[in-house]
């Protein structure tokens, strides 16, 4: 008996089904990169940091595209200052209904409760309130630190739009003041020490630098440290996504030297970010930030922050016993029928 192999039949795939399979898998490929380049994760890895730097075209697909800051009906104690034996200088700012600043307070609308070093109540008399561009006898009323963010999650265009929009903010602000300019990639890089030159200024905004990975937390301990003896008020201007992936200090030891020193961060976030640290950042050093998802209205933003700066109140007062710095400031404003209240500790 002879056996006949059984004729073998060709599996035949339809083009079409190949190709659908090939376009659903893009299609997943994609989406999974893309949910990765959105994330925090995104860019706090510097492997697809260095790729989202390529993809700035995507941004227009960012999901969270509205814009959101924490200016409106706003109250902050910025810092602290010794005046004299049993005299003191506190900083403050407050603002309305958009962002607006209350340039005039009166005594009568101020109520401040204060706890020494040891945590004792003081008996508190606020002897005046002026805004800070009537001490027309310092010198030196503002110092403040520009820190900015040339990280590869940082994209072109809102890079561009920061360099461009800067000299809004210093041509609004009408206090005489000190600025210094740091940058950060991996490093961070000093471009120019405090200084009361505004072109020199504006020259080193616009100094680029490479866009790498992000040393965010030494950026701002470079800040931090070129102000921090500086009398009177100061504080930090940060342009950032508040990602970071190569710094040595961290968040929290950043926020207690900022505080340590009584200086607030003014954040303003760009890009694909979650806020989450500028938030942190801003409201645990008495600050502002802001979510900038469209760069090219940056004039706008940096032209409401310019005027809560112009319009920083300077709470004199004096207490019955001495002290070098209070443990807690208690404050409460009442103004135009509204009350503002914010506590501040120190550590």
């Amino acid at each position: 008996m002879v056996e006949v192999a059984v004729k073998s039949e060709r599996l035949v795939i339809p083009v079409w089904k190949y190709f659908l399979f090939l376009i659903v898998l893009i299609l997943l490929l994609l989406t999974a990169l893309y949910f990765l380049l959105a994330s925090n994760f995104g860019a706090r890895n510097s492997f697809l940091e260095t790729i989202r730097r390529y993809l700035s075209f995507a941004s227009a697909f960012h999901p969270n595209l509205k814009p959101e800051d924490n200016f409106d009906e706003a109250l902050r104690i910025h810092g602290f200052e010794k005046a004299g034996p049993k005299r003191y200088y506190l900083f403050v700012s407050a603002t309305g209904k958009d962002a607006a600043p209350i340039k005039v307070l009166q005594p009568s609308e101020v109520k401040l409760a204060i706890k020494d070093a040891s945590n004792k109540n003081l008996n508190v008399v606020i002897d005046k309130i002026r805004p800070l561009h009537m001490y027309i006898d310092w010198a030196d009323p503002v110092s403040f630190s520009n820190v900015m963010d040339y990280s590869g999650s940082m994209f072109p265009e809102d890079v561009e739009a920061i360099e461009k929009n800067f000299s809004t903010l210093t041509g609004e602000l009408v206090l005489s003041f000190a600025a210094a300019v740091i940058k950060f990639n991996d490093r961070v890089k000093e471009m120019l020490d405090l200084s009361t030159d505004k072109n020199a200024i504006l020259e080193a905004i616009k100094k680029p630098i490479p866009l790498l990975n992000t040393a965010l937390f030494d950026g701002l301990e470079k800040g931090i440290e070129k102000v921090q003896a500086r009398p009177h008020f100061r504080f930090i201007v940060l342009t950032t996504d508040g990602n970071d992936n190569a710094s040595t200090s961290s968040l929290p030891e950043v926020i207690r030297r900022a505080r340590q020193h009584n200086i607030p961060v003014f954040s303003l976030g760009f890009g694909w970010l979650d806020v989450t640290a500028l938030k942190e950042l801003s409201e645990k050093t008495d600050g502002y930030y802001s979510y900038v998802p469209d760069s090219s209205k940056l004039s706008e933003w940096f032209k409401k922050l310019a005027q809560i700066i112009n319009n920083v109140q300077v709470i004199e007062f004096s207490t019955d016993s001495d002290m070098n710095h209070p443990s807690q400031a208690d404050l409460t404003i009442e103004y135009n029928q509204k009350k503002l209240t914010r506590v501040r500790n120190w550590p």
